[in-house]
């Protein structure tokens, strides 16, 4: 019992000591950027940010570079009355997106149209054979026919290959390119549609002329392989999105704060 009282005050003087060590810290982090002559809600928000840097685990190395970048921006925000929470929402938020940086639109345009073509392929691929596979599943007597067409897997690749091509290089034309200026535009509307429309056309007559291939070089497999390879090919283009950052004018975009 004894031993218990006198541990009781070293406790409270140890946690008095955490606290003030706690709160030189914190003052000390705050006077770092008091220099900047930011007002106090941006103070407020920088020393916050420079806490979720680190508690999302930003690079030490990285993290000072990622700071005065904020504070430039805070510093020409002040100018038009712009706030941090404006600009950038909450120090949570913008450390993520400090951390997690989207591709620039200038980076977007420099997406290869191998890996355009590649990513569309592959979900055409998914697509088909998981369709195929599951309607197969469900009504498998209505699916059952004399000439395999469009279900067979030969089809399915050609269809696959060549619309990945087609609307892999109709992707990379809708991006914004480069003007006179050196600005990143978007091409006239008009061009667009007509693009589109030319595409689509040219890929529904490739589905048409596939469709009649003979079922020897056309064989239409097990409805349980077309759902796996469905599954599977989209599991691969869900990886090679992340993996190679692929972008297109028809992957929708998050509109940025910055």
């Amino acid at each position: 019992m004894a031993e218990s009282k006198e541990q009781q005050p070293r406790n409270a003087a140890a946690g008095q000591r955490q606290k003030e060590y706690a709160k030189d810290q914190r003052q000390e982090t705050a006077r770092a950027f008091t220099q900047y002559n930011l007002t106090r809600k941006n103070e407020e928000f920088m020393f916050q940010l420079n806490k979720q840097l680190d508690a999302q685990g930003a690079d030490p190395a990285k993290k000072p570079a990622m700071l005065e970048e904020t504070i430039k921006a805070l510093q020409e925000g002040q100018k038009s009355g712009q706030t941090a929470r404006g600009l950038f929402g909450t120090p949570t938020q913008r450390a993520h997106a400090l951390l997690h940086p989207e591709p620039t639109e200038k980076a977007q345009t420099q997406t290869s149209l191998k890996l355009m073509a590649l990513d569309n392929g592959i979900m055409f691929f998914a697509i088909f054979t998981f369709m195929f596979g599951l309607m197969d599943w469900i009504s498998p007597q209505a699916m059952k026919v004399a000439h395999n067409g469009n279900m067979g897997i030969t089809s399915i690749i050609l269809v696959a290959i060549t619309g990945g091509i087609l609307f892999g290089w109709i992707a990379k034309y809708m991006l914004p390119v480069k003007n006179a200026e050196g600005k990143y535009v978007k091409r006239p509307l008009w061009a667009r549609i007509v693009t589109v429309v030319s595409g689509l056309v040219m890929w529904i007559l490739i589905y048409i002329l596939t469709a009649m291939m003979p079922n020897s070089v056309n064989p239409r497999l097990n409805q349980w392989f077309y759902l796996i390879l469905g599954v599977a090919a989209f599991a691969i283009d869900i990886w090679l999105r992340g993996r190679y950052h692929i972008t297109s004018a028809f992957s929708p975009r998050r509109q940025q704060r910055q």
